[in-house]
């Protein structure tokens, strides 16, 4: 960059003052112009220190941020493994609950049902009995009629109008006739 000057000697005093002044002149002009190229290189050295110093920051930013959606997203996942076993257990109780109450209406039921049979073989029993019951009863009416109607007639006239007929009680169980025993006040039946 700097040329080698030669100075021409002057006649009395060292060198001549023209190519001193240039040689001044020159170096003076180099000097600037270092000078410059050295305050725009410190200016973009001081521009790209400052970029990085930002690109530094925003990756310390990035960082933070991954760091914090990392614990949330730990959090995130945490939670919904206790809810998912939160749930597990529930439907588990639910599950249980809903088998206990069926298998308790299942046997309480079997029990309506075996006292609704025994009622019903109850009922059967008893109609039954009341159809043996009529039947014996119609049979006894029919044989009561069949023999009014072949004793012979008693004039009503023969009665007499100021003393009411009042039956005789029975006197012994023997006297009863043994068709209608079953419904006599002295049996049980």
């Amino acid at each position: 960059m700097f040329e080698e000057t030669k100075f021409r000697r002057a006649w009395l005093r060292g060198y001549r003052q023209g190519d001193v002044e240039l040689a001044v002149a020159r170096a003076t002009l180099a000097q600037e112009h270092l000078t410059h190229e050295l305050n725009a290189t410190k200016a973009r050295a001081n521009a790209m220190q400052t970029e990085i110093t930002e690109l530094h920051r925003r990756i310390e930013t990035f960082r933070q941020r991954e760091a914090d959606l990392s614990r949330a997203l730990d959090e995130v996942r945490e939670r919904r493994e206790q809810v998912e076993r939160e749930a597990s257990s529930r439907a588990h109780q639910i599950v249980g609950e809903a088998e206990q109450r069926s298998a308790a209406l299942r046997t309480e039921g079997l029990r309506q049902v075996g006292e609704l049979q025994l009622q019903v073989e109850q009922l059967l029993g008893l109609r039954a009995g009341l159809s043996a019951a009529l039947k014996r009863v119609t049979q006894d009416i029919s044989d009561s009629l069949d023999r009014l109607a072949a004793a012979p007639a008693r004039a009503v006239e023969q009665i007499q109008p100021n003393q009411p007929h009042q039956p005789q009680p029975f006197e012994t169980p023997d006297d009863i006739d043994p068709r209608f025993a079953r419904w006599s006040p002295d049996t049980e039946s």
